[in-house]
């Protein structure tokens, strides 16, 4: 059975309202009415039967014998009596005498009855025959008659002399009060019936009036779902129906302009997948293909039509099919996958569909994959190049190196000039060494064979032994070069000998690019699981456009003064490579003329005692 229409809900509801308000109004006026009627009953009960009474003692005088002022037998008189109260009174009239004896009755026509027979039908209360009979005190009460359903007059017959002649019961005819009472129901049902009529014809209107406007909103917003976001709700008025519509028209105003940006945000997204020449296929979470781009069907060989099946079941490398895992596992995921001949880069996230509640739901896989074969060829070219190239350089190194030593041997033979020149070599030898081991270690990075050896170390004594290595550097230059010690031991878990190199690189660039009279300070603070060193000059600083390249390869900040005192370009990015392994960061702030600090954030305990990294 189809669910009633609010229309009709609320029609039903109405309705039924009136109904029992109706209802309850009738009950209550009839039973008002009713009570009305016994009162007016009671009342005028009351005043006739005190008149009827006063007529029967009146008669009741008027029998005295006259010389002695005795009364006849109450069965003499008994007939009269009660004729004589009810012909002119319109009263049911019943004598009974003081010993209970019914003796005579007449109805409210003056028709006899049989006194014996209305006594039953009274069955009035039990005893209020005998107690009026005793009262001398001539006052009646109302008594109430389940015979008639309604009350009847007691009063007691007395004469002067005080002397109880019997009681009178008096009884109004009740047929005009019936008849009243009868018209009185139908009248009320009759109201009622046509106030129920005439609620349910207005609950019809109203209900159609009041819903009318839910109907054109309900009608307006089956047409925006369907796409029209130009159909609108009459306003009709300023009351809540009226803002109502007023509400749904703003919406669908809104609704159809962000509709719109997203579909130009689609277009414009598409247009974007279509040329890219990287690979992006999407996944929902249960790892089914739910959207695919032209170079992922060239790439991978995940087509438009694949739509709808698993990843893993499209040939799909099994690296690239656990890296979109790892990404629902974990939120992100990178992996350099090996195909065949092919190597791809991975990148897989997590997407997350945000609920109106605030929390995030899992939308499925967005995967993008990058063919970087031949970057990976021409890397390995470069490092086998910049091995080859280092490996050359040593040999003849080592000749140069052993011909300066011999030179060092004869040095108390050589005249001023020669002195001069010997120790030009000797610098510009140590400066080209440098360089050398820098493009060996790069050569190491690059093809994942340069290693940590970790083990507990005093990090201060780590800094010593690099500010002992740049003493006389440092003195040549006029540079003050100060480590705040407090003397404590700063222990952690680290590569001592890279971390020498780190610390002896930055000083050497303090110094480097300081002027004679400025100085570096170096500080260590220890954290629960954190060392922080910092390396602050006051030298030429480093200009603001230059700070995001500062550790790239390669890049050489004032390039003049890098070729005068000699440099790669290498060092500071081997240096956050060294730090990231660590699991640490390195960071710097300068102002030009004012210097630059150098911050070193190091882990007291790396998460493994042995890595590896490659640039």
């Amino acid at each position: 059975m189809p669910p009633a229409s609010f229309r009709a809900r609320v029609f039903i509801a109405l309705v039924g309202i009136s109904s029992v308000t109706s209802l309850i109004i009738g009950l209550v006026l009839y039973s008002f009415s009713q009570n009305q009627l016994m009162t007016t009953e009671k009342t005028l009960l009351t005043q006739r039967s005190r008149t009827a009474n006063a007529g029967a003692q009146d008669f009741l005088e008027t029998l005295r014998d006259p010389e002695n002022q005795s009364l006849p037998p109450a069965g003499d008189y008994a007939e009269p009596l009660v004729k004589t109260v009810a012909d002119p009174t319109g009263l049911g009239v019943l004598y009974v005498d003081t010993g209970g004896e019914p003796l005579a009755a007449r109805d409210g026509f003056g028709n006899p009855v049989d006194p014996d027979a209305d006594l039953d039908k009274l069955d009035l209360a039990e005893g209020a025959l005998e107690e009026a009979a005793r009262s001398t005190g001539g006052e009646g009460r109302l008594v109430w008659s389940e015979g008639r359903s309604g009350y009847v007059a007691v009063w007691p017959l007395v004469g002067r002399e005080g002397t109880a002649r019997g009681v009178m019961v008096y009884d109004v005819p009740t047929d005009e009060i019936e008849e009243t009472l009868a018209y009185l129901r139908y009248g009320i049902v009759g109201a009622i019936l046509t106030s129920v009529l005439l609620a349910a014809v207005a609950s019809l209107l109203l209900a159609r009036q009041l819903t009318r406007p839910l109907s054109e909103t309900r009608d307006a917003a089956i047409r925006v779902a369907s796409g029209d976001y130009a159909a609108e709700v009459p306003v009709k008025g300023r009351d809540e129906l009226g803002e109502l519509a007023r509400a749904f028209n703003y919406m669908a105003e809104e609704i159809e302009h962000y509709v719109g940006e997203i579909q130009e945000q689609k277009s414009r997204l598409e247009a974007v997948l279509e040329a890219s020449p990287e690979a992006v296929v999407a996944t929902d979470p249960a790892e089914r293909v739910t959207m695919v781009n032209p170079a992922a069907a060239r790439m991978l060989g995940v087509r438009h039509s694949d739509q709808g099946r698993l990843l893993d079941e499209l040939g799909t490398p099994e690296g690239i099919v656990r890296c979109v895992r790892e990404a629902s596992a974990n939120g992100v995921a990178v992996r350099e996958v090996e195909f065949g001949e092919k190597t791809f880069w991975a990148y897989a996230a997590r997407m997350d569909r945000r609920e109106t509640n605030g929390s995030g739901k899992d939308a499925g896989i967005i995967l993008a994959v990058r063919d970087i074969t031949e970057h990976r060829s021409l890397e390995k070219a470069k490092t086998a190049f910049v091995a080859d190239f280092s490996h050359e350089l040593r040999t003849p190194l080592t000749t140069i190196q052993s011909a300066v030593g011999l030179l060092e041997r004869a040095r108390e033979r050589l005249d001023p000039l020669e002195h001069r020149a010997l120790e030009l070599a000797e610098g510009e030898l140590a400066r080209i060494r440098a360089m050398v081991e820098e493009l060996m270690t790069l050569a190491q990075m690059d093809s994942w064979q340069y290693q940590l050896e970790v083990g507990p170390a005093n990090l201060g004594e780590v800094i010593r032994t690099a500010m002992r290595s740049v003493e006389t550097k440092a003195q040549r230059f006029g540079i003050e070069v100060y480590f705040e010690d407090d003397g404590a031991e700063h222990r952690c878990i680290c590569d001592v000998q890279k971390l020498y190199q780190v610390f002896l690189n930055l000083l050497d660039n303090a110094i480097k690019y300081s002027d004679p009279g400025d100085r570096v300070d170096v500080t260590v603070e220890d954290a629960s699981s954190w060392m922080t060193v910092r390396i602050r000059d006051t030298g030429i600083g480093i200009p603001p456009e230059d700070l995001e390249q500062l550790f790239e390869r390669f890049y050489r900040v004032n390039k003049d003064r890098s070729r005068a005192t000699g440099g790669s370009g290498l060092g500071l990015a081997i240096s956050k490579q060294i730090v990231e392994m660590h699991g640490g960061d390195i960071s710097v702030e300068s102002e030009v003329g004012r210097g630059s600090t150098f911050t070193i954030q190091i882990p007291t305990e790396p998460l493994s005692r042995s890595s590896s990294y490659a640039m």
